[in-house]
């Protein structure tokens, strides 16, 4: 990485680098007005205004340092033999005081949760629900032609929020060396989506409903609540780091009356079984260290370009991109200190597959006739990491928080625009971040 740039630019405002290569990557000395406010943009839950009479989104993010003791029902089930039962007891821990407040976390009287910090700038002030990716040609239904919008919110346990505490202890910059969540940690996520009746017939029945701001006019949009993601931190064994993720999406066919009671496990994964390969999934073999449902894996068959959830049937969710899975796509988790982000999947010439337009969406096709598979490329991006470990061996880890790293993605930008020149932080706010955008999964 070349830092002259960055020293070159933060110079310009007097903010200088307190720390080199090798140590934390945010250790600067800032001046005290920038500092504070740094502080008040901590503070802030979206930078857009509140809609009149509508709810207007708050951050919950006074982390707290310790954690409280807890005896959680999926501890005692093995998640290998019975990954149906384990997500079934972590759901009923997420909803627990959180679908009676509609899922305002500081009104939740049962259980602390807490948002990741500084992701304001690309939050809707109504619900803070952020920008997600896009679902491509038939990835929702065979019906589904448009390329429909989906907007998510996460939350962490009260375990999982005193690693964000150690990141913000100073809440005018983040301290990310070394960062790791303790075991015990839980994080959730609720995706919401504008896909239709029509373009997704299992959303219709008892389902959670939220009006938002996503295009940004104050003019509400519908979504409906589509998938529930979660994540959680066991004790490192056997090879694997201790991440166990799964997935749920919402099927009203069920009739319940509580929406939650409508959620169905798409599936769990606690490796992205290394090894497997295209030969494997051609012979009828399947993934060792994830589930996958089979009704979610029949449900979402119409997804290019396996007709699977995720990569050769690795765990993923409808809303994800079926080329990657779970873990896989979380392990890019990393402070990158303004660099570009690390891509998601292998180049087309390492895994014959490309992107490919069929108007008024795109899609993904396998062109196996273009020459074989290169199997160690495409295995670089489906690791087993061990603690700590970076996924490009130069950033630091963030330890699977693709939420974190947005948060100080975003506030390295912030800082960027305050360091220039007006002319400049107008050229940086052409060039940088898309306000609403999101990161992969």
């Amino acid at each position: 990485m070349n830092l002259l740039p960055r020293l070159a630019l933060l110079a310009v405002s007097g903010i200088l680098l307190a720390a080199l290569p090798g140590s934390d990557a945010h250790a600067l000395t800032m001046s005290e007005k920038n500092k504070r406010l740094a502080r008040q943009e901590f503070r802030t839950s979206a930078q857009r205004p509140c809609v009149p009479a509508k709810p207007c989104f708050k951050v919950r993010n006074n982390y707290p340092k310790t954690a409280k003791a807890e005896e959680p029902a999926w501890a005692a089930i093995d998640y290998r033999t019975e990954p149906d039962r384990y997500l079934q007891a972590v759901l009923a821990y997420i909803v627990e005081g959180n679908t009676a407040v509609d899922w305002q976390l500081q009104k939740n009287r049962k259980r602390d949760w807490y948002h990741a910090a500084w992701m304001h700038p690309v939050r809707e002030p109504v619900h803070g629900l952020t920008f997600e990716r896009g679902s491509r040609l038939h990835e929702l239904s065979a019906q589904q032609t448009r390329r429909t919008n989906n907007w998510a919110v996460g939350f962490y346990n009260r375990a999982g929020a005193t690693a964000f505490a150690k990141v913000w202890k100073d809440r005018a910059q983040p301290a990310t060396a070394g960062f790791s969540f303790p075991e015990g940690t839980v994080s959730a996520k609720l995706l919401f989506t504008d896909a239709t009746d029509d373009e997704a017939p299992y959303l219709k029945g008892n389902n959670l409903t939220w009006e938002a701001d996503i295009r940004g006019n104050g003019q509400l949009v519908a979504l409906r609540l589509l998938q529930v993601d979660v994540a959680l931190k066991h004790k490192p064994e056997n090879g694997l780091n201790g991440w166990v993720f799964g997935t749920f999406y919402f099927d009203g066919r069920l009739g319940h009356a509580d929406y939650w009671d409508n959620l169905v496990p798409a599936g769990l994964e606690w490796g992205t079984s290394p090894g497997f390969t295209r030969a494997d999934f051609a012979q009828g073999k399947r993934p060792q260290e994830s589930w996958v449902n089979p009704v979610a894996d029949a449900q979402f068959a119409t997804r290019a370009p396996d007709g699977k959830l995720g990569y050769l049937g690795r765990m993923n969710g409808p809303v994800d991109d079926p080329r990657s899975s779970c873990l896989a796509c979380h392990s890019r988790a990393m402070d990158m200190a303004g660099d570009a982000d690390p891509p998601l999947f292998a180049t087309f010439a390492a895994s014959r597959i490309r992107q490919v337009v069929v108007t008024p969406n795109q899609t993904y096709e396998t062109v196996l006739s273009a020459g074989p598979v290169n199997e160690d490329e495409v295995g670089f991006f489906f690791r087993n990491l061990a603690p700590g470990e970076s996924f490009d061996g130069t950033h630091p880890s963030l330890d699977y928080s693709l939420q974190l790293m947005k948060g100080v993605e975003l506030w390295g930008a912030w800082l960027k625009r305050q360091a220039a020149t007006p002319a400049l932080a107008e050229r940086v706010g052409a060039s940088g971040l898309t306000v609403g955008a999101a990161r992969g999964n």
